[in-house]
């Protein structure tokens, strides 16, 4: 999985990204507070506390070097460094009141710069505007209307060929769509081959019919997809182009819903060759 992340994420190039990922992860001003977290683990004197510390390096390390991009993978643990520099602090603060106004004063400011890149607070139609800092929030954006899309493409299907068919899905958010939002609609348990999505199984495996949500062109062209499907069934078919009312540009953004039957194995036997981690 590391291998898989590293061509996409890791590289020189990233090492700078993550670096500076961390202070948009913290906040800017919680560095601070953080950097008193790991001194004053580190001078507990107490083996457990020092491991903390080991650990936070060591990860910091290897996410650097292979999958800097993702700068929020080590985002818990911030919580006890962040926990441990409140202990450390908390005596320094009280010496004098004026600290104390500076410090909530210097986290006010922090989270007011850096919220719109962390929490969904803006209007949707806005969000483009954080797409090159920070997308993960962008991502669930237009979800029910991926459900819709999915649900008049299964039902569009005769009900003899529904029996013997499933939903597969390129990545495990929009699985999560659907098995979330999808609930009670009468929609099969969607299937992914993403990372540990993969693990849940093929879902009927003597299935014929797969209806197959793939991406976006963010994440490649359609002819990618097409192609890529192809290489699984006998006939794939466009049956609807993902989208959402504000234009927001996310990795579902123009994805599309394939009807792919003609499976060139059993379903069962080519989940193996389905999963991918990246």
């Amino acid at each position: 999985m590391t291998q898989s992340l590293n061509a996409k994420n890791g590289g020189a190039a990233n090492i700078v990204v993550w670096i500076l990922g961390q202070l948009l992860v913290l906040g800017l001003f919680r560095v601070w507070a953080a950097a008193a977290g790991l001194r004053f683990l580190w001078r507990s004197g107490r083996p457990l506390w020092k491991a903390l510390v080991w650990a936070y390096a060591l990860l910091f390390v290897v996410f650097m070097l292979t999958t800097g991009a993702q700068i929020y993978y080590e985002g818990g643990a911030y919580v006890f460094l962040l926990a441990a520099g409140a202990v450390s602090l908390d005596g320094w603060l009280a010496a004098k009141r004026s600290r104390i106004y500076r410090f909530v004063g210097g986290l006010t400011v922090s989270a007011l710069v850096f919220a719109p890149f962390l929490l969904p607070i803006l209007p949707i139609a806005d969000a483009n505007v954080t797409n090159d800092v920070f997308p993960v929030q962008n991502q669930t954006i237009g979800w029910p209307q991926l459900v819709a899309s999915v649900h008049g493409v299964w039902f569009s299907l005769p009900a003899r060929q529904r029996a013997n068919a499933l939903i597969f899905t390129e990545d495990f958010g929009s699985a999560g769509a659907i098995n979330e939002l999808g609930r009670g609609q009468g929609l099969p348990t969607a299937v992914s081959g993403h990372d540990t999505e993969w693990w849940w199984g093929p879902g009927n495996p003597h299935a014929t019919t797969v209806v197959a949500v793939m991406l976006g062109p963010a994440n490649g062209p359609a002819s990618e997809n097409v192609s890529q499907l192809e290489q699984y069934f006998g006939t794939v078919r466009r049956a609807a182009t993902l989208s959402n009312p504000w234009g927001i540009k996310n990795e579902y953004y123009q994805g599309q819903v394939y009807i792919c039957s003609g499976p060139r194995k059993p379903w069962g036997q080519l989940w193996p060759e389905l999963r991918h981690y990246d």
